[in-house]
């Protein structure tokens, strides 16, 4: 898998990690709070290593509302 496949992966993943932990994170821009909620979510997953939370939180931050 390349890296951003599997980057983009990470980030619908954490996404529904997010809707199921917190609806309403999609209001939310705060990173440091994302960050702090997806912190078992990323030690937990298998590619951790190859996609750094910091940038997974960025992509979540500026993806806002649902698409569509």
């Amino acid at each position: 898998m390349e890296r951003a496949e599997l980057f983009e992966l990470a980030v619908t993943r954490a996404a529904t990690y997010l809707d199921r932990l917190m609806p309403a994170w999609r209001e939310s821009h705060d990173a440091h709070a994302l960050r702090a909620a997806l912190e078992l979510w990323y030690l937990r997953t298998r590619f951790a290593y190859r996609v750094p939370l910091d940038e997974v939180v960025a992509a979540l931050v500026g993806r806002g509302t649902p698409e569509g």
